[in-house]
């Protein structure tokens, strides 16, 4: 189970004893039933099991909006990025401290070319729990699509700060530092990905002619990870 199926799995738990009076049992049934759903990668029956409990009008607020995001990362899932959408703008009305809320909608508004959109989505869950290397990853690579690259490279090495040993970030933070012409900085953060995973190569084909065209740059501004 990932991390961020583990940090799901505590909410469910904190859902049910923390009600002050039970919902109604069908809901609940439908609830759990859902999560059992989404576990388990089975996309199609998470949504209906979520819809049969939001449809219910039993469940509580805090767990309505649970069951909105959830569904609404199973449509994400999907390709249903609209349904997601709507489904995340509701789950946020209910809860706005749903930090991984803001994080999905941001993913979903990135697909349909909502930058901007989506950078504020990341910054708000950034700002909710400020600790996660990947919020900082993905807001980076919403940046560098939108050609703010100073910021990108800002949030590349955020994401490192976080968790040093990521490969996609050095990866992504030498993509952005070659795009500027920081050729030895790029060159540095691609070897250090390099020796952090032995098949970049076949993990990244393109890092190979990245790796060539870079052989050569001065030997100055090595990387410093702010």
């Amino acid at each position: 189970m990932s991390r961020y199926s583990k940090a799901r799995a505590i909410a469910l738990i904190a859902v049910f004893s923390a009600l002050s009076l039970p919902a109604h049992a069908s809901a609940v049934g439908d609830f759990n039933a859902g999560y059992d759903a989404l576990l388990q990668k089975n996309y199609a029956r998470a949504i209906e099991r979520f819809t049969s409990a939001i449809a219910s009008g039993d469940l509580k607020p805090y767990n309505l909006a649970l069951a909105h995001h959830w569904r609404g990362a199973e449509y994400l899932k999907t390709g249903r990025d609209d349904d997601a959408i709507a489904d995340f703008d509701r789950a946020l009305a209910l809860n706005p401290t749903l930090y991984a809320a803001y994080y999905d909608r941001a993913i979903a508004l990135r697909h349909k070319g909502e930058l901007t959109r989506a950078i504020a989505d990341y910054s708000e869950a950034i700002r909710q729990n400020p600790d996660v290397n990947y919020f900082y990853l993905h807001r980076g690579q919403a940046y560098a699509a939108n050609h703010q690259l100073n910021e990108a490279v800002a949030d590349y090495k955020k994401a490192l700060y976080y968790r040093p040993e990521s490969v996609p970030a050095f990866v992504a933070l030498g993509d952005a530092l070659m795009e500027q012409g920081r050729r030895a900085e790029a060159l540095d953060a691609f070897e250090q990905a390099m020796r952090r995973h032995g098949g970049l190569l076949k993990l990244y084909p393109g890092i190979g002619a990245k790796l060539a065209a870079l052989r050569g740059a001065p030997e100055t501004n090595k990387l410093v990870l702010e």
